[in-house]
C-alpha cells in the first residue's frame, strides 16, 4: 500500500506567526450575496451512498456499501454550515479524513489541530483540488466528496490495493472562511505616509514619501471595514506586506505564501502561549474591523528587540507594514 502524506498535499496551513518571525506580524458567481454562491461539484451515486457519525470531528465513522466506485469528483452536505460561503480569491480552513473506497478504511487525514488548520485559496480552476471543491461551503459545513486518488493527490505509484483510479472518500470539516482582500470603504491616507496600491489579485505596493521617517507609531486606515471587532488575544487572519521604511525594501509577505497568515494579537514580549506580534502591531489591530485595510509605520521602540529582528531588518529600523484584515479564527 502506498504511503500518503498529506501534508505533501495539504502543505499550506493556517500558519500562525511565532517568535515574530517574518511578519513580526464549477464557477462561483461573483456577486455577494450568499445565495448566488453555486457549489461547483453536484452529488452524485456514490457520496450519496456514504454515511458519517460525526460526533468527534477528529475521528469520523464512516460507512458505504464496498467497493465504492466513482469515476469523477461528487459532493454530499451533510451539514450545510453557515455564514458567508467561500468564494474565490478568499480563503478556508478545514480538516479531512480520507478513507479507500474499497473497504472503507482509513487512508490519512490532516492533523485536526484547532491552532493550525489546512488554509487553501478557493479558487475557479482544477488545479487545486481542495481550493476548487470547497467553494461556496460556509463555516461549519460537514461535507462527503467520492474522488479518484489522481483528483486529490496527484499519479501514484500505485499497488494491487490502490492505484491512480481507486475511489477515496473524504469527510470535510470546514471550519472558517476569509475574505480575497480588505473590502471595506476607502478612506483618506494620512499626510506622509507611504502610498499604497494594490493589484488585482490583491499584492500590495508601496510608495515612500519624500518625508521624515516618523518618530511615532502612526497608524493610518486606508479601508474602513464593518466585520468583527480585534481584540486583544484574538487570532486575526490577513494578507499582508512588510518593509523597512529606511531600506524601502520588502522583507516579508503573505503573498509569498499564497495565502493569508494568522497572526495573534499579544505582545510577543509579554505573550505566555509563545506567539505574538510586535508591540506596534498589536496597538495597531486592537479595535480593527474584518473588511479593514490599515497601513502601519511602526518605530523601533515598538518594533523588535536589537538582535531580535528577522532577516532584512536592521536593529534601529522603522518598520511599515500594510495589513488586509480578512478574518478572525478564534
Amino acid at each position: 500500500m502506498p504511503q500518503f502524506s498529506l501534508p505533501n498535499v495539504l502543505v499550506l496551513g493556517a500558519i500562525i506567526v511565532a517568535g515574530g518571525v517574518g511578519v513580526g506580524v464549477a464557477s462561483v458567481s461573483a456577486m455577494e450575496s450568499a445565495d448566488a454562491c453555486e457549489i461547483p461539484v453536484a452529488e452524485g451515486k456514490a457520496s450519496a451512498l456514504v454515511s458519517a457519525d460525526l460526533s468527534n470531528p477528529a475521528s469520523p465513522q464512516v460507512s458505504f456499501p464496498t467497493p465504492l466506485v466513482t469515476t469523477g469528483a461528487e459532493l454530499s452536505v451533510l451539514s450545510p454550515g453557515e455564514g458567508e460561503p467561500a468564494r474565490v480569491g478568499g480563503a478556508v480552513d478545514f480538516d479531512v479524513s480520507v478513507f479507500v473506497g474499497s473497504d472503507g478504511q482509513y487512508l490519512t487525514g490532516s492533523g485536526y489541530d484547532p491552532l493550525n488548520p489546512v488554509r487553501r485559496l478557493v479558487v475557479d480552476t482544477d488545479e487545486e483540488f481542495f481550493g476548487t471543491i470547497l467553494a461556496c461551503q460556509k463555516p461549519g459545513a460537514q461535507v462527503i466528496v467520492t474522488a479518484p486518488i489522481v483528483d486529490v493527490f496527484g499519479p501514484i505509484e500505485g499497488d494491487d490495493y490502490v492505484n491512480d483510479d481507486s475511489t477515496v472518500v473524504l469527510v470535510i470539516d470546514v471550519h472558517n472562511t476569509y475574505l480575497a482582500s480588505a473590502n471595506g470603504s476607502s478612506r483618506l491616507p494620512q499626510s506622509g505616509m507611504p502610498t499604497v496600491v494594490q493589484a488585482p489579485t490583491g499584492e500590495h505596493g508601496l510608495s515612500f514619501p519624500n518625508a521624515p521617517i516618523p518618530d511615532e507609531l502612526r497608524i493610518s486606515v486606508l479601508k474602513q471595514g464593518s466585520g468583527d471587532r480585534v481584540e486583544q488575544g484574538d487570532v486575526v487572519v490577513t494578507h499582508y506586506t512588510s518593509a523597512v521604511w529606511n531600506t524601502r525594501e520588502v522583507f516579508s509577505s503573505s503573498f509569498e505564501r499564497g495565502i493569508p497568515l494568522s497572526l495573534m494579537v499579544e505582545d510577543l514580549y509579554t505573550s505566555t502561549s509563545g506567539s505574538g506580534i510586535i508591540p506596534g502591531l498589536v496597538q495597531a489591530l486592537v479595535g480593527q474591523n474584518v473588511g479593514s485595510q490599515v497601513l502601519v509605520s511602526v518605530p523601533p521602540q515598538l518594533g523588535y528587540a536589537p538582535g531580535g529582528a528577522p532577516a532584512g531588518v536592521p536593529d534601529g529600523a522603522t518598520l511599515v507594514y500594510v495589513l488586509d484584515i480578512v478574518g478572525v479564527s478564534n
